[in-house]
């Protein structure tokens, strides 16, 4: 495997300026905040190099956006011989994960809190991911803010280069608009030579409180899920 990290303009510009995220005023609570001040070893800082967790050839997953975590500990109980590394921009998320991943003695996550995106050009090595998961991802609607979302030509770029062979790529939005874009992103002639795949039906995974408020709320859920060729 090279072990070097490729320059990618799209995500470049992305770091210096257009975030991928909204950054919330949220309340953290006691028993969050507890858990993100004594994280026992299950968080990684941010730093500009390659990632030295797992030990190979242990499998890695990429969980972007976590959310409260939910997702991310039904994974990692799924498959407790492989590693999920979890980054999320949000403290009381981080600090549910945490909490969470201490009282049921998981040992198979590691948690980041930053900006997904250099993680991804800087700390994953090339074809060293077997699978990525984007749940939910910020839609943001309005459409001067396209720009900002995380399923764009860049990260497609590369991700197709963190991926291994046969690695998978599974999102899941129940924003109508952002999922009509997806679509029409990999279905551009670049991505139709690199990718396989498309919608799913939806797959077993954990319901997540915004996946079911979403469906109160009349949304329709679009997972999709793309392969690596």
């Amino acid at each position: 495997m090279d072990n070097y990290v490729e320059e990618f303009p799209e995500t470049k510009t992305l770091r210096r300026g257009i975030r991928t995220f909204k950054p919330r005023r949220s309340r953290i609570t006691k028993s969050q905040q507890h858990a993100v001040d004594n994280p026992e070893s299950l968080t990684i800082e941010y730093r500009d190099q390659l990632l030295d967790w797992p030990t190979p050839p242990t499998p890695l997953y990429l969980d972007i956006g976590f959310g409260n975590g939910v997702s991310t500990l039904y994974f990692a109980r799924s498959e407790p011989n492989s590693a999920f590394l979890a980054v999320d921009v949000h403290t009381p998320g981080v600090g549910d994960l945490l909490s969470e991943l201490h009282q049921q003695e998981i040992a198979n996550v590691r948690v980041m809190e930053t900006d997904a995106v250099p993680v991804l050009e800087n700390m994953i090595a090339h074809e060293s991911l077997a699978g990525m998961y984007t749940l939910f991802p910020d839609p943001w609607q309005k459409a001067r803010h396209h720009k900002r979302r995380i399923v764009q030509q860049g990260i497609v770029d590369l991700m197709h280069f963190r991926l291994s062979p046969g690695g998978f790529w599974h999102i899941a939005t129940d924003w109508a608009h952002y999922a009509q874009t997806i679509d029409d992103l990999f279905a551009q002639p670049e991505n139709l030579t690199r990718w396989r795949g498309g919608r799913v039906d939806r797959p077993d995974r954990a319901f997540t409180r915004y996946e079911e408020r979403a469906i109160s709320e009349g949304r329709i859920v679009c997972d999709f899920r793309f392969t690596r060729n």
